[in-house]
């Protein structure tokens, strides 16, 4: 077949007055289409990271990005994208483009989060370029976890990664690769009036990989929310952020869904849409497997878990002291609701996150104020 589409390119082709060669713009989009088959075929493999952890944590185990005292600091959460350039995905990562651009414009946020599965299927190579372009003509520090489809095509984790460190806007840090790739701490910080900077917020990002987070991560979760404690004098807040949902999202809906009435319970405090099974991590019998994140999480006075991976599920929860929270889906692509796509807004205070909402193209469907209260 390449043969054929060559020989046609070829026939494409006309000759010049001075000898030379040039291609018609039919010929060019047949090269274009050759070029990219080759790409395609090929499987891209990135630097591993040489980074260790452990020792006293300090602001240089951090990358910061500055909060205006006094004034509110706004993140904007894009989830689930599965942004494609192939086949009919082209028209899919279309929608995610207009959805994105139309939330930027509306929320003006200070810090766009990127909460897994960016890219997927055969031609992550090209996906990932475009994915980047996307986020860097907003001109606003961003910050990328990886989901579990991100790595199902040409291209490994640490290669997405590496394109993504091109950007000067992209905050990710690939972390120790025993742990994954992207395990890192986003600290928002503002001036405390003497000259230095306080941490207002701590936000883990983590590689959840395809299933859980792994032992080390636990540990590596524990170290860094003490070091934030003691730099903060506990007064910063911590939120974690990641694809795959802990398990204590099952268990917070084995207690608060009434399935008899398909609802929340009337005093379970909960709210938004719950719409599909909770992938989280689960045994041989379809047990959820409790990893000992969501135990670290309490332990460091952790308020906050924020998930994607499923994309009909909205909703947010207080379980045991922690407020865990779905954000919404972007896009149309690998299932999605036409009520559900959007991104989420989360609004941090000089206190920490003061609330967060949904922002939907039709509609808003989840509306947090003041949660822990």
């Amino acid at each position: 077949m390449k043969r054929i589409i060559a020989a046609v390119a070829a026939l494409s082709m006309a000759a010049t007055a001075n000898g030379y060669v040039k291609m018609t713009g039919f010929a060019e989009a047949i090269r274009s289409w050759l070029d990219r088959s080759s790409e395609l075929a090929s499987s891209y493999v990135g630097e591993v990271s040489d980074e260790v952890w452990g020792g006293e944590f300090t602001y240089d185990d951090m990358v910061t990005v500055k909060k205006e005292q006094g004034k509110d600091f706004v993140i904007l959460n894009l989830t689930d994208l599965h942004f494609g350039d192939y086949d009919y995905r082209r028209f899919t990562a279309l929608g995610v483009i207009l959805t994105a651009k139309q939330l930027v414009r509306k929320i003006q946020p200070d810090l766009i989060t990127v909460s897994g599965d960016i890219v997927c299927t055969d031609s992550t190579v090209y996906s990932v370029k475009r994915f980047t372009d996307l986020m860097e003509s907003f001109g606003v520090p961003w910050a990328p976890v990886f989901g579990n489809h991100d790595d199902e095509g040409n291209c490994d984790l640490n290669y997405l990664a590496d394109i993504m460190l091109k950007s000067p806007h992209c905050l990710l840090r690939k972390g120790p690769a025993s742990m994954g790739v992207g395990n890192y701490v986003v600290g928002v910080t503002e001036e405390d009036g003497s000259g230095g900077e306080r941490i207002v917020e701590a936000l883990v990002m983590m590689d959840s990989h395809h299933a859980a987070c792994n032992e080390e991560q636990v540990a590596w979760f524990a170290w860094a929310a003490d070091g934030v404690n003691r730099l903060s004098g506990g007064n910063a807040e911590i939120t974690t952020m990641l694809h795959i949902p802990l398990a204590q999202y099952q268990f917070g809906c084995d207690e608060k869904w009434d399935s008899e009435k398909n609802t929340w319970k009337p005093d379970s405090g909960a709210v938004g849409t719950y719409g599909e099974k909770i992938c989280c991590a689960r045994d041989a019998d379809g047990n959820p497997v409790d990893n000992g994140l969501f135990g670290a999480i309490k332990n460091a006075g952790g308020k906050y878990v924020f998930c994607g991976h499923e994309h009909l599920n909205n909703f947010s929860f207080l379980y045991d002291g922690v407020r865990l929270t779905y954000m919404m889906k972007i896009g149309i692509a690998s299932g999605f609701s036409p009520l559900l796509n959007g991104g989420t807004k989360i609004v941090v205070g000089d206190s920490g996150i003061l609330r967060f909402s949904d922002e939907a193209v039709l509609r808003t469907v989840l509306s947090v104020e003041d949660p822990l209260n």
